[in-house]
């Protein structure tokens, strides 16, 4: 299975559970999940970001990423420095989550810190990184799990 599909099925099994919220049944054991931050607007995502950027495990170092809207509805895409997001209400509102924008957080920090592009092992180390410490390390866990690295790091 390439990097990129295991990503997204570790990525929507999170998704599904935040989506279900609470305490979930994980492998045998009760997760407590956080609600998961929606954002209303792109300035919402932006200031996200900026405050994700002040913290020592936010990448900081980083150039900060532009945020525009994508055209179309079905992808978040991050490319030359910049996150396109489809904004709005509905079907177009899915991307406007927490776990979608640190998704395109973490290949930007990837790009600039490794010169990584795709789902590899390096944007995997960021973006549980990301996870872990922007929403919860229970988020990072189901992740990791779902990208066969179980609880060692990628």
């Amino acid at each position: 299975m390439s990097d990129t599909r295991r990503v997204y099925d570790a990525e929507n099994t999170l998704l599904f559970m935040l989506d279900n919220g609470g305490t979930v049944q994980f492998l045998g054991s009760s997760l407590t999940l956080p609600v998961e931050r929606r954002f209303g607007d792109l300035e919402g995502v932006r200031r996200y970001l900026r405050e994700v950027r002040r913290r020592p495990w936010g990448h900081p170092q980083t150039p900060e990423p532009r945020v525009r809207v994508r055209k179309g509805h079905t992808k978040a895409h991050w490319s030359e420095d910049t996150i396109a997001i489809p904004d709005g209400i509905g079907e177009r509102g899915w991307a406007m989550r927490e776990v979608v924008v640190l998704h395109e957080y973490a290949h930007h920090v990837a790009w600039h810190e490794h010169a990584a592009t795709g789902h590899g092992r390096d944007f995997q180390e960021v973006y549980l990184g990301l996870l872990e410490n922007a929403v919860a390390p229970e988020a990072a866990l189901i992740v990791r799990v779902g990208l066969g690295t179980g609880s060692r790091s990628v």
